[in-house]
């Protein structure tokens, strides 16, 4: 009995010892307390090194979408890339750089605003953990990826068709035109040599010493012609403007048309304060074609016919001639910038790429011409007139968009100004022959246009200058960005 009594003593005393307790109770605790910070210290360690991946990743991308790697192959891009992120990731400690475990894929697209670049970079990282042991694994896998996609502006070549016919004689404003009837019987303003015209019912002050066109000017009654000069002189430095912004080259061309066709000015980049200067001195020089009085061209001015159903010849005049008004040739007109235009490139600055060719185009959208066949217009306004240079057929149309479906085919994108022709509907001769068919002409334009955003309508009182910079904007672009 004592020694049994001896042993449960021992026992209870053994239990109620509070030192044993907290030896047993750290035995038990210190293997999570160990793995647990060896998770954290290993956790720390691999957000540490997959943050300089990434950014590594990142450096890599867009190295191959800098500027002077734009100009370059894609298969050059990527070597790039894939440089820069071996070179870079094998500093990184911890990491053994494995070639096999990176991709970098670089994709080149060509479209209507230059090449698009797209460029990713993947790489699986190996990091070996400190204490594997403890967490049943000896190393963590990273996954790094990064993609940089950069859409480069494209050099462009601007060709303005600019309309200049006696039809943007009419005032732009509704004022304007008011002003026009009520002081000399007639809206628009004749560019004429006869002083005299009758069509003016009212003498207006200067009559018989100026002509209309002269009254307006010198009394500020603002021309639809006044507004296309002053949106032409101010897209010359819109065009500064973003080229200096998008690092790229703009070309601008112009060219008016009446009956026949007029070069402004060839290719030439609004770059330099001197360029700029003459550029808009020469769309201040932009006037109707000077006529002797009604139908009659003045001697000197000049004057293009049809010789075939598909030619023409351009003159100058040596005496006063009908044309019986037939002064805007639209086909003529897009057939000789379709002529001028070269086959367009990608807009990148690659060797032996070329610009990319937009064609802006500025007009009421009303087709007045002559033909060498009756057959050849398109409504029933058409009848026929003769001059010493031959039998021709004077028609008024809404404009044909073969020539521009051909245009656009060619890969030369277009963008349209409507400037809408007013509806003269006190006038007899626009009752009769142009509102038949008015309401044909925006959609003729828009299905001229490459695009809706290539189009835009301008109403009497409208801003043309704005809508001409927007056309521009709308044909140029630029996006770079790179997202994780």
């Amino acid at each position: 009995m004592a020694i049994k009594n001896k042993s449960s003593n021992a026992v209870r005393r053994f239990l109620g010892n509070q030192r044993g307790n907290v030896t047993l109770i750290f035995a038990f605790s210190i293997v999570p307390v160990l793995l647990i910070g060896g998770i954290a210290i290993d956790y720390a360690r691999d957000a540490m090194v997959r943050g300089r991946l990434v950014a590594i990743a990142d450096a890599a991308a867009l190295a191959a979408t800098t500027p002077a790697m734009m100009t370059q192959s894609a298969a050059t891009a990527k070597g790039a890339a894939t440089s820069m992120f071996a070179a870079q990731a094998a500093l990184v400690n911890g990491v053994n750089y494995n070639a096999q475990n990176l991709t970098v894929n670089v994709t080149d697209t060509s479209g209507a605003n230059g090449i698009s670049r797209n460029v990713s970079v993947a790489y699986v990282a190996s990091v070996s953990n400190f204490f594997g042991a403890l967490e049943n694994s000896s190393q963590t896998n990273l996954n790094i990826s990064s993609v940089a996609n950069i859409s480069s502006a494209p050099n462009i070549n601007f060709y303005l068709m600019l309309d200049s016919s006696p039809s943007m004689e009419i005032p732009a404003t509704s004022a304007g035109i008011t002003t026009m009837v009520n002081n000399t019987g007639c809206a628009l303003a004749c560019h004429e040599t006869n002083f005299k015209d009758s069509e003016y019912t009212k003498q207006y002050t200067g009559w018989g010493t100026i002509d209309s066109y002269t009254y307006a000017e010198n009394n500020g009654i603002t021309l639809r012609i006044d507004n296309v000069r002053q949106a032409a002189q101010s897209l010359v430095t819109t065009a500064n403007t973003m080229m200096t912004a998008n690092q790229t080259s703009y070309l601008i061309a112009a060219y008016t048309f009446s009956d026949g066709v007029n070069k402004i000015f060839s290719l030439t980049s609004p770059s330099t304060t001197a360029n700029i200067s003459s550029m808009q001195a020469a769309f201040t020089a932009i006037t109707p074609p000077l006529m002797s009085d009604n139908g009659i061209l003045a001697k000197g001015a000049t004057y293009t016919y049809p010789t075939s159903s598909s030619a023409y010849s351009t003159v100058a005049l040596a005496a006063n001639t009908s044309n019986d008004d037939a002064g805007t040739n639209f086909n003529y007109a897009t057939t000789q910038l379709n002529n001028a235009m070269p086959a367009p490139g990608q807009g990148s600055n690659k060797t032996g790429d070329t610009p990319q060719e937009v064609l802006m185009i500025v007009t009421d959208g009303v087709d007045d011409v002559s033909l060498y066949n009756s057959s050849y217009c398109n409504t029933s306004q058409v009848w026929g007139y003769s001059n010493s240079y031959g039998s021709y057929y004077r028609c008024q149309q809404p404009v044909n968009t073969a020539l521009c479906t051909s245009i656009k085919a060619r890969g030369i994108r277009i963008a349209v100004l409507y400037t809408t022709y007013f509806p003269l509907t006190s006038n007899s001769w626009y009752t009769s022959t142009v509102s038949p068919f008015i309401s044909q002409v925006p959609t003729n334009l828009q299905n001229c246009a490459s695009s809706s955003s290539l189009y835009y309508e301008v109403s009497t009182d409208g801003d043309i200058t704005a809508a001409m910079k927007q056309l521009f904007i709308n044909a140029i672009t630029t996006a770079p960005h790179i997202t994780q």
